[in-house]
C-alpha cells in the first residue's frame, strides 16, 4: 500500500457554456461555486488517501475520513467523493508548446456513489452544438446515501466514512490525481466541499 501526499487546491473553474433546464439538467453548472466551503457544524479530520493494486487488472484509490458532530443533534448527510485524471497545460521546457487543442481536463471520472450519470450535463457551445461533460457537482443530491442502509449518513456523534475508486490497466492508462470532497445537508444545501490534489509519495 502506498501512501500519497495530500495539496489542496481551489476548486477547478466551472465550464463557460450556456445550459438549459430540462429533467436531466436541474442544475444550472455556472453557478457552481469555485472556492472551497466549510461547515461550523462538523470536524473534518483524518483525511488520509492510499493507492492499492491487489491484482494485474487496475489500481485502486481508496479515501478515508472521519466527520466529528459539534452540535447535540444529529444530523443527516449526503456524501459525495468525485475521483479525476485532470489535464493540465504546463509544459516541462519552455521550448514546449501547450496543447490548446484538447480542452477536455478530465481524462478519468469516477464517483461514489457508483453513479457517474449523475455528474454528466449537455451543455450547449458558442455554436449551439450540444455536448456532453462532466462536472464534480451532482444532479442528484439524494443520491449521496449510504450504500449499506439505502439512506442519508446519519452523524451523531462521529462517523468514519471509507471509500475506493477503481481505474483498469489499458493502453492510455491513468491514474487519479484529484479528489472532490461535497457534502450536503438534509435541505440539499451543499454545506462542505474541498478539492485535493494527491501523488505518489516518491521512493
Amino acid at each position: 500500500m502506498k501512501h500519497l501526499l495530500i495539496a489542496i487546491f481551489l476548486i477547478t473553474p466551472v465550464i463557460l457554456f450556456s445550459q438549459e433546464k430540462s429533467a436531466d439538467n436541474k442544475i444550472d453548472i455556472r453557478k457552481e461555486p469555485v472556492l472551497s466551503i466549510y461547515s461550523n457544524l462538523f470536524k473534518f479530520k483524518n483525511l488520509d488517501f492510499s493507492r492499492e493494486q491487489p491484482d494485474n487488472s487496475g489500481e485502486f484509490l481508496e479515501t478515508n475520513f472521519q466527520l466529528e458532530n459539534l452540535t447535540n443533534v444529529s444530523m443527516d448527510l449526503y456524501i459525495f467523493v468525485i475521483a479525476t485524471y485532470e489535464k493540465d497545460y504546463y509544459t516541462v521546457s519552455s521550448f514546449e508548446k501547450p496543447d490548446l487543442e484538447d480542452t477536455n481536463t478530465i481524462k478519468l471520472i469516477k464517483s461514489f456513489p457508483d453513479d457517474i450519470t449523475n455528474f454528466e450535463y449537455i451543455v450547449k457551445d458558442s455554436t449551439g452544438a450540444e455536448k456532453k461533460v462532466y462536472q464534480k457537482y451532482p444532479k442528484n443530491v439524494k443520491a449521496g446515501v449510504d450504500p449499506q442502509t439505502g439512506k442519508p449518513y446519519n452523524l451523531k456523534d462521529i462517523t468514519t466514512f471509507r471509500c475506493r475508486h477503481e481505474t483498469k490497466f489499458m493502453k492510455n492508462y491513468y491514474f487519479f490525481n484529484q479528489i472532490a470532497i461535497l457534502i450536503f445537508d438534509s435541505e440539499e444545501k451543499l454545506i462542505f466541499r474541498q478539492n485535493y490534489t494527491v501523488s505518489p509519495v516518491k521512493r
